[in-house]
């Protein structure tokens, strides 16, 4: 029989290897609901939309896989909100699906109606209104694919309720992240190294884009090689072999003391997937003042934006720590025993 676009976005939801989602119903998301009744899907029942999505960002955070929330439109949409701004700050993967108003009375002022995506556009890495029932396929495929890559986040679909109960239409659509690049540039590898090679005070500056990137046993091969001290950003928390005696812990506004002193004494500061936050630099001019930058990280958004980078090395970092690794296969310790 033909399935209408609600059936379709269950299948679509299974196809990404959905079996749990977590919501609350409204009017213009009944259909979905209607779909899932007795589709294999658990669903879990919140009190409040925004208990749906911090359960979902919770449930994200612990598998390392999108996670998916579902709520009705206007008070529905607009109570995700909060859990969406977590989302995108953590950078944690997350598809928020929303009910909304046909297509027909959008901009009349409907029962329940806001714009979603308008709002939504500031706390998700990407939002999508579906306009037409052959849309639908290709922007579920998009959206999970872009929670998922590079810098991982929230992305928001807003369905309207016509479009839900619509005859579903399949269009084949390439991924949107064909072709992606993952290049490793060797003239800033070498930057990079000359840098390590030349300075007297070095320090590595851990975020949480080590452990997002899964790079925890490439960091402590490289820290293991160099013998430089390291610190941590809360979220850098647990990167670090906790044997590594120049393991300094966390440093910043809550830091530990050494960590900070390090930091501000240090000639080259070596961040691997941080940001340069104002909890960690306080007064941002002042922070590792004298110090040379390599920065690490996947945003290209976060290279240059508090910080200007001597070498800036965008992309996977477990990528480019290994690039590293293999082109520093030996590395002299001695010079550094003082700052040690």
């Amino acid at each position: 029989r033909q399935v209408n676009g609600a059936e379709l976005l269950i299948q679509l939801l299974k196809n990404q290897g959905i079996t749990r989602v977590f919501g609350y119903p409204g009017g213009a998301i009944m259909p979905v609901y209607d779909a899932l009744y007795e589709s294999g899907i658990e669903h879990v029942l919140s009190r409040h939309e925004q208990g749906s999505g911090f359960a979902a960002l919770g449930y994200a955070k612990i598998t390392g896989r999108p996670c998916v929330c579902i709520a009705t439109s206007g008070p529905g949409a607009t109570n995700l909100i909060t859990a969406l701004a977590d989302a995108q700050f953590d950078s944690v993967p997350m598809v928020a699906i929303t009910g909304q108003v046909a297509t027909d009375v959008m901009g009349t002022d409907a029962f329940q109606e806001i714009d979603t995506f308008g709002l939504s556009l500031a706390v998700t890495k990407h939002s999508f209104l579906v306009e037409k029932p052959e849309q639908l396929a290709s922007i579920v495929v998009r959206a999970f694919e872009l929670a998922q890559s590079g810098r991982p986040g929230p992305v928001l679909i807003d369905l309207p309720k016509n479009i839900q109960l619509a005859a579903a239409v399949v269009k084949p659509q390439e991924s949107v992240l064909a072709g992606k690049d993952d290049a490793i540039d060797d003239l800033k590898i070498g930057a990079a190294i000359k840098l390590m090679g030349d300075c007297q005070q070095p320090v590595f500056y851990i975020g949480g884009g080590v452990a997002l990137g899964k790079a925890q046993s490439e960091l402590n091969q490289l820290l293991e090689l160099v013998g430089f001290p390291v610190v941590s950003t809360l979220k850098g928390l647990g990167a670090v072999n906790n044997s590594n005696p120049l393991n300094l812990g966390m440093l910043g506004m809550h830091g530990n003391p050494a960590a900070n002193h390090t930091v501000q004494e240090c000639d080259l500061l070596i961040a691997v997937g941080a940001r340069f936050d104002d909890r960690v630099t306080g007064k941002l001019s002042g922070f590792a003042a004298n110090a040379k930058i390599i920065h690490f990280d996947i945003d290209a958004a976060e290279i240059d934006k508090l910080r200007q980078p001597d070498v800036a090395l965008l992309g996977d970092v477990k990528l480019y720590l290994r690039a590293l690794l293999s082109k520093l296969s030996y590395f002299s310790k001695e010079k550094f025993s003082n700052w040690r």
